[in-house]
């Protein structure tokens, strides 16, 4: 008999470092076209990606979108 071990996915959360900044993964929706993806956030700042931009502090989707899309923290 063979034991499997699994482990658990690890989630990531938004976090505060010493200067009570929030870096980790966001999940973002676009309200336009409900493009959903897992995003990471390092310093109140987006990591690059190809298909959504910063904006001072929103998030758009390249869709066309003029709303910001909306932001989760993933628990």
């Amino acid at each position: 008999m063979t034991t499997l071990v699994i482990k658990e996915p690890k989630t990531s959360e938004l976090v505060k470092d010493e200067r009570d900044v929030w870096s980790g993964e966001v999940v973002v929706l676009c309200p336009k076209c409900k493009a959903l993806q897992t995003l990471q956030v390092t310093g109140q700042t987006l990591l690059p990606t190809r298909k959504f931009a910063q904006k001072g502090s929103q998030i758009y989707h390249d869709c066309g979108a003029t709303d910001p899309c909306r932001l989760y923290r993933i628990l």
